[in-house]
């Protein structure tokens, strides 16, 4: 008789939707090119680079580390060699990468993902929990000692790579810990993290310093950590109130196919990304897009000339 599959616990689901969610206005930058992207404002820079970059990417990894250890779980009770269970699934996942690079948006994530499953969750996983959560800190504190700041550069290379592999191993180690368990029953523990998160944003947003400094690195990293976990349990508190209901309905179902829904949104970038080039194109000949010079018409009652004159290339 075939095993049962692994209940699903529908708050990861809601937060890995919510996470999903957010992850384009983080890549649409990187698909359609930063010369192409609109210069904000001061205060929409602002909130951009302490409330979103990153932000849900930082989510994004934690729960992927969260669930190698839920998966690697499941498989050991209907299986004799789980690992081998989760290399295939990584393996196959490194290949949809590849996908996604050559023929989407050239998005090195699900990669990154794939490599870091397989050089560092796997290793891990023979480990203690305790000795997975001190891992973690580790490569997380060592990253923090990386101040190089320029996205070209090795360094910030360097920072990102160990800041992702901090990330998936506190998440599997919250695994282990059963942190994901009795969401229910978590209340205090939800409300205790999500004002110890709110307090050390706060803090590191009104102490600011250059982030070419040790003291700037280390504030930079704390905005980014705690206000990722600002979100995380404002949603999982949020989850306990009168409008549980529609946030699940609402994030769900992306969590449940995340997979499939980040591919999707990779597709439409690179269809956003085209649009672009075609919308210069189109304008430099006609006065209006399509669909507006149909609208045009309508509101005349008369054909609106579109093309202009003379044609300019």
């Amino acid at each position: 008789m075939a095993q049962a599959t692994r209940p699903r616990i529908p708050e990861l689901d809601v937060v890995r939707g919510f996470a999903l969610a957010g992850l384009p206005m983080v890549n649409l930058a990187l698909t359609i090119g930063e010369d192409r992207y609109p210069t904000p404002d001061t205060i929409s820079s602002y909130l951009y680079d302490n409330l979103v970059l990153h932000r849900f990417v930082i989510i994004f990894t934690l729960l992927f580390g969260l669930s190698f250890a839920l998966i690697l779980h499941s498989a050991s009770g209907r299986t004799a060699r789980p690992r081998l269970v989760l290399v295939r699934r990584l393996l196959a996942l490194f290949a949809i990468s590849m996908v996604q690079l050559f023929a989407l948006d050239e998005n090195l994530q699900l990669a990154i993902y794939a490599v870091l499953g397989l050089a560092v969750l796997l290793p891990l996983s023979y480990l203690t929990r305790r000795t997975q959560l001190a891992v973690g800190v580790a490569l997380l504190a060592a990253s923090v000692a990386v101040i190089e700041q320029d996205p070209q550069s090795a360094g910030y290379g360097l920072k990102m790579v160990l800041t992702s592999a901090g990330l998936v191993a506190l998440g599997a180690s919250a695994a282990r810990y059963g942190i994901h368990a009795d969401p229910a029953n978590r209340g205090r523990q939800l409300r205790t993290a999500f004002l110890v998160a709110s307090a050390l944003a706060v803090t590191a947003l009104v102490l600011r310093a250059d982030t070419t400094s040790m003291l700037g690195s280390v504030l930079a990293d704390i905005r980014l950590l705690s206000t990722s976990a600002v979100y995380v349990t404002a949603l999982l508190l949020l989850l306990r109130t009168g409008i549980a209901a529609p946030l699940t309905t609402v994030f769900a179902p992306l969590g449940r196919m995340a997979l499939t829904c980040f591919l999707t949104q990779a597709a439409a970038a690179v269809e956003f990304a085209a649009l672009v080039d075609v919308r210069g194109w189109w304008l430099r000949r006609f006065h209006y897009g399509p669909v507006e010079w149909l609208w045009r018409c309508a509101t005349w009652l008369r054909v609106v000339p579109i093309r202009r004159t003379p044609l300019t290339a």
